[in-house]
């Protein structure tokens, strides 16, 4: 591959595509609850899976068929076609926003980059920058969905395959829902059969988050006043992003450390999962060794944001929307500095007991908490913060076969990446997991060489 300033993308052909079908009335609107508005100023979720070239015959109509599933999936998944809307209340000065299902369409390109190949993205240290013009919609916040579309799609041809990468509004979905659609998707352009979409249904109600006191929930017109000013999207930030991948035996090392480390921990019984010793090894090694250790009797504090999931708590698997809850664990920066021979088990032990008290009424409470208050962070906002960890290894990514195969690859777009941002996906093999970190050049230096680190991946 050429430099990635000589890599052309040449868009072939773009269209509106509309949900196939749609009975639903053009009147319907859904409300945004707390962990949908809360996203309002931030990015969109831009991911894309990487694919061999297709045989002759799959390859003869696979932009086609891309397209009419992508049509058939939006309608089970119609408000992806929809945009956001507000009624305001002048008699308070708040506003509730709104999915208006409308059915305006989404977005399909097809593009070309005949000079770049499978490996130009696989085999480099670090992620290509040519990477981002392989998603459509790029620098868009999720608040500007009141004037652009809340989802698109990009299917771009390389040398020798394809990249399906989509962009979608993440005040209207989170991860787990915008899988899911792609496990349909995919499904039905493998399969070619309409009807499969009546056993994906998803749920759309609001119950769950919306109790009847609340009802409908009014965020101040600031708010929306702040909307239209808030413009840092293109935040100038030189990052570095690389995948670091974490074979199954290596993570059931770091596993078997934590415990055997935190169980010296007086008074913790806890059992610490593969994902926490994980979390927790990442956390030490871009805290304390890629940052100013302070002295013994600082006071100061490192703050780690997970994603806590509302599905199988309190919302329904099938549910349509954002069901996580951001949540910190703030370790002081003396402990996560411990010696060696300690120092993973004690944070994996914090992590563990902050998730082991997250308990429903809690987690109910930081809900009815942002009614009372509502906070909308910014990028530049996570910038100036810690860490913060997205996305799930349980999400079933390498499941997604268009009629060619299995991806071999899973990469995300510019959408809300900053110094710290870990995106985690399940690995290609079994019980694998690969870690997509950005990090400021000075700190991916830093990381490279600290070898207690880099003898985790494999």
């Amino acid at each position: 591959m050429a430099n990635d300033d000589d890599v052309r993308v040449q868009v072939l052909s773009t269209s509106l595509v509309h949900a196939h079908n749609k009975t639903t009335p053009p009147s319907e609107r859904i409300p945004l609850t707390p962990c949908d508005l809360r996203l309002l100023l931030v990015g969109t979720i831009q991911k894309g899976l990487l694919f061999r070239k297709p045989t002759a015959a799959a390859a003869a109509a696979f932009v086609d068929n891309l397209k009419s599933s992508f049509s058939a999936a939006l309608a089970s998944f119609y408000p992806f076609a929809g945009r956001l809307s507000a009624d305001e209340h002048p008699e308070d000065g708040t506003a509730t926003v709104y999915i208006d299902c409308n059915d305006a369409g989404a977005p399909f390109v097809h593009a070309s980059a005949a000079g770049v190949s499978v490996a130009d993205i696989l085999d480099p240290v670090y992620i290509p920058p040519v990477l981002w013009s392989f998603f459509p919609l790029n620098w868009l916040r999720n608040h500007h969905g009141f004037d652009h579309p809340l989802a698109a799609v990009q299917v771009t041809e390389l040398s020798d395959g394809i990249f399906v990468g989509w962009t979608i509004s993440h005040a209207v979905a989170d991860g787990a829902t915008i899988w899911k659609f792609v496990k349909l998707w995919s499904a039905l352009c493998r399969q070619g059969d309409d009807d499969s979409s009546s056993s994906t249904a998803a749920a759309f109600s609001r119950d769950w988050f919306i109790d009847e006191k609340h009802r409908p929930i009014k965020i101040p017109i600031t708010k929306i006043e702040e909307l239209e000013q808030e413009d840092d999207d293109k935040i100038v930030l030189k990052l570095k992003e690389r995948i670091l991948h974490f074979s199954r035996r290596k993570l059931e090392d770091l596993k078997s450390r934590a415990n055997a480390e935190a169980a010296d921990i007086a008074g913790f019984r806890g059992n610490i999962s593969s994902l926490q010793s994980l979390i927790s090894h990442l956390w030490r090694a871009q805290v304390i060794r890629n940052k100013n250790i302070p002295d013994p009797d600082s006071e100061e504090e490192a703050v780690f944001i997970v994603q806590v999931g509302l599905r199988s708590r309190f919302v329904p698997e099938d549910y349509f929307g954002n069901a996580v809850i951001p949540w910190p664990i703030v370790v002081k920066l003396k402990e996560l500095s411990g010696g060696r021979d300690k120092g993973l088990g004690r944070v994996a032990a914090e992590v563990n007991k902050v998730v082991a008290g997250l308990t429903v009424e809690k987690l109910k409470g930081a809900v009815e908490s942002w009614i009372e208050n509502p906070k909308m962070p910014t990028v530049r906002g996570f910038v100036a913060g810690g860490m913060v960890l997205s996305s799930s290894p349980r999400f079933d990514v390498y499941g997604n076969d268009f009629g060619w195969g299995k991806p071999v690859a899973v990469r995300s777009g510019s959408g809300n990446k900053f110094d710290g941002k870990l995106t985690v996906y399940p690995g290609v093999e079994n019980g694998s997991v690969d870690v997509e970190i950005c990090l400021s050049p000075e700190m991916a230096a830093r990381l490279e060489s600290d070898t207690e680190f880099m003898a985790a991946l494999e």
